[in-house]
């Protein structure tokens, strides 16, 4: 029975050391901005496209994959702008090794939303400079169609 009574005191001891403060937190360190830890450099600034339209997004990330494409146009066709109203015509980029598409609105160009195509979630934010608890923009995850436990990406929108 005598070692049972020294297991609080181990219990506290455990307790203790658990505590030092040397765990590190995956988060970023400011979830307002969603600036990333200072030992990790994100691939690309999502944050700073957030709320931007497709002008300023292509000026940052460079000229969309459409545009190199002969089949499909970076901006709608006139009969592709009355067709579709010149909702939801998307431009997709290449940055850094990162596959960024931006959904955005032929008339007013304003960017609906950024989806980060990848299917590790931490590396998706990490690459982004994202983070879940951000004032300025919502991240949601994109499911795959064939497997709703596994994501193809991350989609960022904007709260305002």
């Amino acid at each position: 029975m005598r070692p049972f009574r020294c297991l609080p005191f181990a219990l506290l001891l455990l307790g203790m050391a658990a505590c030092t403060g040397s765990q590190t937190v995956s988060e970023p360190n400011d979830p307002s901005t969603g600036s990333v830890e200072a030992g990790s450099k994100a691939a690309v600034d999502v944050p700073a496209l957030v709320g931007r339209n497709i002008d300023q997004v292509r000026r940052v990330l460079g000229t969309p994959q459409e545009a190199r494409d002969q089949k499909v146009s970076a901006e709608p066709t006139a009969e592709q702008m009355k067709a579709t109203k010149g909702e939801d015509w998307i431009n997709t980029f290449e940055r850094n090794g990162i596959t960024i598409v931006a959904t955005f609105h032929a008339r007013t160009r304003k960017v609906r939303d950024l989806v980060l195509v990848g299917t590790d979630e931490d590396e998706i934010l990490r690459n982004g400079n994202l983070s879940l608890t951000a004032t300025d923009y919502i991240v949601l995850p994109v499911v795959n169609p064939q497997n709703n436990r596994e994501i193809v990406g991350m989609r960022v929108v904007s709260r305002k």
